[in-house]
């Protein structure tokens, strides 16, 4: 291990404390400062839940946090994805057979969801118990240390010079909440395009439970409506909704918690670097929630910065420019590459044109035809799992 330097993260979320875990256990000795809280956050805080994939699990399991054995009643395995078109189209994501047909021991999942507070009560544990990170706590950007290079993680970047975002904000806006079906999930996660909504439905509260989170994307007059209506006439017209958008699949679904609304936006900054500051995780890039690769694009950013750090010369500074660009290089391709394809998907089934009758028929017709070609969809499942 090369004797280190002070590198100061900024970020109270996930990705800070997976950066601060990662580079602690490399030697650098790291001061994170938590930045001001914003008002919705102890609100979205107990509704949000991610999907997690392979290499981010790998991440987890590295910063010492993920179970033995994905053994925890905040992880739930998704063993089946289903994705329905607006007419007839559909798409089944199985697990990909890695394994030697002769074993018997069952596939991997697709992915895991898990429970936002208690992943992010987890790593903020494991923070408080380095040796090797030192803590400003909530609600200080102080520092103690001079950094040799700066991590901002999480949120936006316009308090920081040099860095401009290039961003696309989306005709929709999202509502997140909890709901409690009548009939058990299986570990399926599901989604649904309508034409002008997006409705997905996670599995949560384990294998074998009938809660889910929701994210919903629906036009922003729509979700102004239903968070203006909820706040009136209570949850359950908002459930009912849910329950006929989800073609009844999980029976009657119940509200547990929520409705919360937030924005949606896909962009990236011009610049992932720049002197002593480096970015990572939504301060570098936003994305559609519909892939449900939010989470897991930061996650990657981490483990990517930390591999990058971890072959610095002992006579290199944290931020010289070679690693730097080799960070910025690595993960611009692989983040901008999933924007894109989700941005085409958002539009491809939400917009005006694409609605009518041919274009309808087209898109549904090569939603199921993907489905139909396993090599080419066990390509692109390796590629959400992140291998």
């Amino acid at each position: 291990m090369i004797q280190a330097g002070n590198i100061r993260v900024l970020g109270a979320g996930i990705t800070a404390h997976a950066t601060a875990l990662l580079l602690s256990q490399q030697g650098w000795r790291v001061q994170l400062s938590a930045p001001p809280q914003r008002q919705h956050d102890a609100s979205v805080r107990d509704i949000r839940a991610y999907a997690i994939n392979h290499r981010s699990r790998a991440t987890l399991s590295a910063c010492g946090v993920w179970p033995a054995h994905d053994q925890a009643p905040w992880i739930t395995p998704v063993r089946q994805m289903r994705v329905f078109g607006d007419t007839t189209g559909q798409l089944f994501l199985d697990p990909p057979s890695i394994n030697p047909p002769q074993l018997t021991e069952p596939r991997d999942p697709v992915a895991w969801m898990v429970e936002v507070p208690a992943l992010e009560d987890a790593l903020l544990e494991a923070c408080q118990s380095s040796d090797g990170i030192a803590t400003d706590g909530v609600d200080s950007t102080r520092s103690t240390i001079t950094p040799d290079l700066t991590v901002v993680c999480e949120g936006q970047t316009s308090m920081h010079d040099g860095f401009e975002r290039n961003k696309i904000t989306y005709p929709h806006r999202a509502i997140a909440a909890r709901v409690r079906a009548s009939l058990p999930h299986e570990g399926v996660a599901q989604q649904w395009f309508d034409g002008e909504r997006i409705l997905a439905l996670l599995p949560i509260g384990g294998a074998t439970g009938s809660d889910l989170a929701v994210v919903w994307s629906v036009p922003t007059t729509e979700q102004q409506h239903w968070l203006a209506n909820t706040s009136e006439t209570g949850t359950a017209p908002l459930a009912a909704e849910l329950t006929a958008q989800s073609r009844n699949t999980l029976g009657t679904l119940h509200m547990t918690a929520g409705p919360v609304g937030f924005p949606l936006s896909v962009g990236q900054v011009n610049r992932w670097f720049e002197g002593q500051t480096v970015l990572v995780g939504d301060a570098a890039h936003t994305i559609h929630p519909l892939a449900g690769q939010g989470l897991n694009l930061g996650l990657a950013d981490v483990q990517t910065l930390a591999d990058c750090l971890a072959t610095r010369q002992r006579w290199e500074a944290a931020s010289a420019p070679r690693l730097m660009r080799r960070y910025e290089r690595q993960r611009r391709a692989d983040t901008q590459a999933l924007q894109w394809a989700t941005h085409g998907l958002f539009h491809l089934f939400t917009n005006d044109l694409t609605r009518q009758t041919p274009m309808a028929w087209l898109r549904n017709t090569g939603l199921s035809a993907f489905n139909a070609l396993s090599s080419l969809k066990r390509w692109a499942q390796q590629q959400a799992m992140g291998n």
